[in-house]
């Protein structure tokens, strides 16, 4: 009788690993795919940061960095940059920032860095997906051999 419960109680945990876990490998390789274009013409530009934006954040307040920058057929570009950064912007007004574009759609531009942290929190939300993968799997293997409560005769 134990074993039944036992058994009750780890299949809908092991279902909760998966479906979770799935989630956030899906998160994962969503972060990484928006931050690698592949197959795309991507090109670099230096740029300068002219500006903070604030974003609020569910506790606190963080700050995006407004980037200019220019393409080769002289346009001026303005983008925000995609990653919030709480407590202030990593970079200064003024700085100088490597930032990658499509040649395609430059709007989708983003701080070179910006795409590297993107991309390394993609990498752990897979690697920690995986293991909640494995975790919900040999949860819902998991089957105790029932005991006899009768006795050999």
């Amino acid at each position: 009788m134990a074993n039944t419960s036992l058994r009750s109680f780890l299949r809908p945990l092991g279902w909760f690993f998966l479906f979770n876990s799935a989630l956030v490998a899906l998160g994962g390789a969503w972060l990484i795919f928006s931050s690698v274009h592949l197959g795309d013409d991507t090109r670099t530009a230096q740029g300068r940061v002219v500006a903070h934006q604030t974003a609020k954040l569910k506790l606190s307040i963080g700050q995006h960095s407004v980037v200019e920058f220019n393409l080769p057929d002289g346009r001026t570009m303005r983008i925000v940059d995609s990653l919030v950064r709480q407590g202030g912007a990593v970079h200064k007004i003024g700085e100088v920032v490597t930032v990658s574009y499509l040649v395609a759609d430059p709007l989708q531009a983003q701080i070179a860095s910006s795409s590297l942290v993107k991309i390394l929190l993609g990498v752990g939300m897979l690697f920690m997906s995986t293991i909640g993968i494995v975790i919900g799997w040999l949860l819902l293997r998991f089957n105790p051999k029932a005991t006899s409560s009768a006795a050999p005769h």
